[in-house]
């Protein structure tokens, strides 16, 4: 079994979007004796070289720090907060939360999010932050200012010893972990591509990072991982995206076409490994292929997506059979990319 105690690190984290700095810290640390080198770009994007000696071709895989949460937008006389939102966070799910609160200084307070309006009407407007201050003047005694940032205050735990692990912010540290483990799996192994681990930030408010990264980096190819709601349907039903069914291969979304030879390649490496894969279609969001792909002159991209259940809530689910066989699918797709590879999925003749 693997090991997740980074994963439980990553999801405990604080690190809405703009705010990704406790999560780069983890990855940086834990990345450093293993990559050639680090760098990032100007918003704050990880970029890690595994294999600087390659001849073969630049690829990247990429994958989000940023979670959804809140900024304070207002602290009311009576000591209430009013909130910004940061992501696809509805309102509904939100009410009744434990929220972390985040200084500039570090300081980190519980709050509680509540309403007074009917579930059915509410907006982000409808919520009221409370953490236990009875005036405008005890919230600042606290240090807590406009623009610091909140996060869901959950621990990441295991449901019933099932070995379905959940947490605030598995959307995208789960990525993070397959993308770091891919790169402690090909530690001992003999690859012909020039290989990267990106994480990006702030994702959840559109996908800012998976622009500027892939294009300081410039690479051939890109891999974006990912996740999405799993459909609660049975196997037989021939629906795409189930849980605890493997890894799925994105052939379109609401930004980007996955590349189709690319599509292809990895289908075919996931059988001739015998590793379970789905192919989907997210029709009401997107990833950062989105804005990666169309760098330069266009890259060939496509994401993986985990399915996950109780996305951009306080308590994501992911089955870490589907999250073990993507690191397997990706290790087996890097280490036969080379430029022969490439060049085929360029071939447009």
């Amino acid at each position: 079994m693997k090991d997740f105690s980074l994963l439980v690190e990553l999801n405990n984290a604080h690190g809405p979007s703009g705010r990704e700095d406790e999560v780069r810290q983890i990855l940086s640390g834990v990345l450093n004796p293993i990559v050639d080198d680090i760098s990032f770009d100007g918003l704050g994007s990880l970029i890690a070289r595994f294999n600087r000696h390659a001849t073969g071709p630049k690829v990247a895989v990429v994958a989000h720090m940023d979670e959804v949460g809140f900024l304070i937008r207002e602290i009311r006389n009576d000591g209430l907060l009013k909130l910004f939102k940061l992501g696809g966070i509805d309102p509904k799910v939100a009410v009744n939360s434990e929220i972390e609160v985040k200084t500039r200084c570090g300081n980190k307070f519980t709050g509680l999010i509540w309403t007074d309006k009917p579930l059915a009407e509410l907006s982000i407007d409808d919520l009221w932050l409370d953490v236990g201050a009875c005036s405008r003047e005890e919230v600042i005694t606290m240090g807590i200012q406009i623009g610091d940032s909140a996060v869901f205050a959950t621990r990441h735990f295991e449901l019933n010893n099932s070995g379905v692990m959940i947490g605030k912010a598995m959307d995208d540290r789960i990525g993070c972990w397959v993308g770091v483990e891919l790169l402690r799996s090909l530690d001992k192994q003999s690859l012909a591509c020039d290989l990267y681990f990106v994480a990006t930030v702030q994702e959840e408010v559109g996908t800012k990072g998976g622009k500027t990264a892939i294009e300081q980096l410039n690479p051939d190819i890109v891999i974006v991982l990912d996740v999405a709601t799993a459909k609660h349907l049975e196997v037989k039903s021939g629906a795409q995206r189930l849980f605890g069914q493997g890894p799925c291969l994105v052939v379109a979304d609401k930004m980007a076409l996955g590349h189709y030879s690319l599509l292809n390649y990895v289908s075919d490496v996931a059988n001739e490994f015998g590793i379970g894969v789905q192919r989907d279609f997210l029709a009401g969001g997107g990833t950062d292929n989105g804005p990666a792909t169309l760098v330069g002159s266009g890259i060939a991209g496509l994401a993986i997506i985990l399915p996950v259940r109780n996305c951009h809530s306080a308590y994501t689910q992911v089955n870490p059979n589907d999250a073990i066989s993507c690191v397997k699918l990706l290790s087996h797709v890097v280490t036969q990319l080379d430029e022969r590879q490439t060049a085929h999925l360029y071939s447009y003749c």
